[in-house]
């Protein structure tokens, strides 16, 4: 993935922000009347809540913003369209938006009241996934970077689920870091030297990692980061080692595998 694009991703998936940033006003063909959501210093969302993800599809440019429910721009964000996807509560939201990075029309979203959601002809049309999955609020969300057939999720406390085989099924493999909630994942592909890779989760306590046998978590030594909840992390297996993590003031990155970070964006 292109390095301007995965910062970018980063930025504009803090969920604690309430708005999104690359827009200064509500896009053209949505309304910008006040929603409930709106507080007295936070521009009120025209997407229907808060924003908490965006996606770029890379082949075809087309953006997918996660919030109540799923939308798509085709012209830059200009003009977006609502996509209906399943819900299993009616006030379900969306957490997380991926694109496989080896097949772009296949998609991923999850969510409050939303469990997996998948798309197989880019993002057109979606179905649920949750068979063997413990609950229906999924706060987290990654794909293998060797391997995208397997996937992992993180079901809000309840665990860390894996599927092998593209969603269809789903087995509780951890019960993640003690009383911590995954609050994002990312699958680093580096080795474990156990025969696996790494996951790494954003928490309110910062940033940990797990191999993939999950044989425990331990916080990253995290110099130069923040103390407080990470909202995106996000890893780029093209340059073994770095890693971007989204906070609410701004944009961190490591190169050397999360012992030391240095901010790269300051919010407005």
């Amino acid at each position: 993935m292109n390095r301007k694009i995965l910062i970018a991703l980063i930025a504009l998936t803090i969920a604690g922000l309430g708005y999104i940033l690359l827009f200064s006003k509500a896009p053209e063909n949505l309304s910008s009347e006040p929603s409930r959501e709106s507080s007295g210093n936070t521009e009120a969302s025209p997407f229907g809540g808060h924003v908490h993800a965006l996606a770029v599809n890379g082949e075809t440019g087309d953006l997918f913003l996660g919030a109540r429910p799923v939308y798509r721009s085709t012209d830059g964000g200009l003009n977006w369209e609502p996509i209906p996807i399943p819900k299993i509560e009616p006030r379900a939201n969306i957490t997380s938006i991926t694109i496989d990075p080896k097949n772009p029309q296949i998609m991923y979203a999850t969510g409050h009241g939303i469990a997996v959601a998948k798309s197989t002809d880019g993002g057109n049309t979606w179905e649920t996934q949750k068979e063997g999955l413990g609950g229906v609020s999924t706060e987290a969300f990654t794909i293998d970077a060797n391997d995208s057939s397997k996937l992992y999720a993180w079901v809000l406390g309840d665990g860390v689920y894996r599927s092998e085989n593209g969603g269809e099924s789903w087995g509780r493999v951890d019960d993640g870091p003690k009383d911590q909630e995954i609050r994002t994942l990312a699958s680093v592909n580096l080795s474990t030297g156990m025969g696996g890779i790494w996951l790494y989760a954003g928490t309110d306590a910062g940033a940990l990692k797990s191999p993939d046998c999950f044989c425990g978590w331990d916080k990253l030594p995290n110099e130069g980061l923040p103390s407080g909840r990470i909202y995106s992390i996000s890893a780029d297996n093209k340059n073994l080692g770095t890693v971007f993590a989204g906070l609410r003031d701004g944009v961190y990155k490591t190169t050397d595998e999360g012992k030391n970070w240095q901010h790269i964006t300051d919010l407005p």
